[in-house]
C-alpha cells in the first residue's frame, strides 16, 4: 500500500471513529489498530476529545487539532511541528520538551499548562491564554504572541527574541533572566512583572505599562521606551545606555546606580525618582521634570539647570561638566574658566562672549555654535575639541 493510500485509509477510519462519538475516540482508534503516537500525523482531528490522554512523544506533525479538547493531556516530548491547535483547550496539558515550532495556537487556552523547555519558535499564539503557564527556558523566538495573555506565567530564562508581543498581557509574570532581544512589546502590560536581569536590548517597549515592574540589573541598551509608564519601577543597576525615554513616566522609580549614558530623557517625569549613583553622561535632559524629592547628584542637577533654565552670564569656573549633554543650551557670556568639558556635547550651544580660558575640552563635541570665531575654533581644536560639520 502506498503512503498516500495508507494516509487515506487512516483518515477514513478516523472519520468513522469520530462519527461514533468523541468520548470513545481513543478506544475505538485502538480497536481499529491505530497507534495514536504514530498514526495521527497530518490527520484531521478537529474537535476531537483527547482529554487526559497520554500522547507522550507522539508524532502529531501537521495534525489538525483545532478546537480539540486536550486538557490535562500528556503531550510531553511530542512532535507538533506545524500542527493546527487553534482554539484548542490545552488547560493543564503537559507540553514540556514538545516541538511546537511553526504550530498554530491562535486563540488556544493553555491556562496552567506545562511548556517548560518547549520549542515554540515561529509559532502563532495570537490571543492565546497562557495565564499561570510554566514556560521556563522555552524557545519563543520570532513567535507571534500579539494580544496573548501571560498573566502570572513563569517565563524565567525563556528566549523571546524577535517575538511579537504587542498588546500582550504579562502582568505579574516572572520574566527574570528572560531574553527579549529586539522583541516588540509595544503597548504590552507588564505591570508588576519581574524582569530582573532580563535582556531587553533593542526591544520596543513604547507605551508599555511597566508600573512597579522589577528591572533590577536588566540590560535595556538601545531600547525604545517612548511614552512608557515606569512609575514606581525598580531599575537599580540597570544598563539604560542610549535608551529612548522620551515622554516616559519615571515618577518614584529607583534609578540608582544605573547607566544612563546617551539616554534621551526629554520630557520625561522624574519626580520623586532616585538617581543616586546614576551615570548621565551625554544624557539628554531637556524638558525633564524633577522636584525637590528627586535624588540627583549635584553635577547632573547643575546640567539639568543649564539645559532647562539656561546659564547666561553664570560663573562656572572650575566646575566639572565632563560628559554633560549641553546641546542647544544658553551659555551666552558664561564664565567657563578652567571648566572641565571633556567628552561633553555642545552642539548648537550659544557661546556668545563665553570665556573658555583654561577650559579642558579634550573630546568635547562642538558644532553650529553662536559666538565662536575661527580663531577660537582653531584654539579649541588644538586643545583637543572635536568639531562637527
Amino acid at each position: 500500500m502506498t503512503g498516500e493510500a495508507f494516509y487515506q485509509e487512516v483518515q477514513d477510519l478516523i472519520q468513522r471513529i469520530t462519527a461514533v462519538g468523541e468520548q470513545d475516540f481513543l478506544e475505538l482508534a485502538r480497536i481499529a489498530q491505530l497507534n495514536p503516537t504514530e498514526d495521527f500525523a497530518g490527520i484531521d482531528l478537529r474537535k476531537v476529545n483527547l482529554k487526559r490522554v497520554s500522547l507522550r512523544e507522539a508524532n502529531l506533525r501537521a495534525t489538525n487539532l483545532s478546537e480539540a479538547d486536550l486538557s490535562e493531556t500528556d503531550l510531553s516530548g511530542a512532535d507538533l511541528q506545524g500542527a493546527d491547535l487553534s482554539d484548542a483547550d490545552l488547560c493543564g496539558a503537559d507540553l514540556s520538551n514538545a516541538d511546537l515550532s511553526k504550530a498554530d495556537l491562535s486563540g488556544a487556552t493553555l491556562i496552567g499548562s506545562n511548556l517548560m523547555d518547549s520549542n515554540l519558535c515561529n509559532a502563532a499564539l495570537r490571543s492565546a491564554n497562557l495565564s499561570s503557564a510554566d514556560l521556563k527556558i522555552a524557545d519563543l523566538t520570532d513567535t507571534n504572541l500579539n494580544g496573548a495573555s501571560f498573566s502570572k506565567a513563569d517565563l524565567r530564562g525563556a528566549d523571546l527574541s524577535g517575538a511579537d508581543l504587542k498588546g500582550a498581557d504579562l502582568g505579574g509574570a516572572n520574566l527574570s533572566a528572560a531574553i527579549f532581544r529586539g522583541t516588540d512589546l509595544g503597548n504590552a502590560d507588564l505591570n508588576g512583572a519581574d524582569l530582573k536581569g532580563a535582556d531587553l536590548r533593542v526591544a520596543d517597549l513604547s507605551y508599555a505599562n511597566l508600573r512597579v515592574a522589577n528591572l533590577k540589573v536588566a540590560d535595556l541598551r538601545v531600547a525604545e521606551l517612548q511614552g512608557a509608564d515606569l512609575s514606581d519601577a525598580n531599575l537599580q543597576g540597570a544598563d539604560l545606555s542610549d535608551v529612548n525615554f522620551q515622554d516616559v513616566n519615571l515618577c518614584n522609580a529607583n534609578l540608582s546606580d544605573t547607566n544612563l549614558q546617551g539616554a534621551n530623557l526629554s520630557n520625561g517625569d522624574l519626580s520623586d525618582a532616585n538617581l543616586q549613583g546614576a551615570d548621565l553622561s551625554n544624557a539628554f535632559l531637556r524638558g525633564v521634570t524633577i522636584n525637590s524629592a528627586t535624588e540627583l547628584e549635584s553635577k547632573w542637577h547643575l546640567v539639568w539647570e543649564i539645559v532647562n533654565q539656561g546659564a547666561e552670564g553664570r560663573d562656572l569656573t572650575d566646575i566639572d561638566l565632563s560628559g554633560a549633554n549641553l546641546d542647544a543650551a544658553n551659555l551666552k557670556g558664561a564664565r567657563l574658566v578652567g571648566v572641565n568639558l571633556r567628552r561633553a556635547r555642545l552642539l548648537g550651544t550659544n557661546l556668545v562672549e563665553a570665556d573658555f580660558s583654561d577650559a579642558k575640552v579634550k573630546n568635547a563635541l562642538f558644532g553650529d555654535n553662536l559666538g565662536i570665531s575661527e580663531e577660537m575654533k582653531a584654539d579649541l581644536i588644538r586643545r583637543g575639541a572635536i568639531w562637527k560639520g
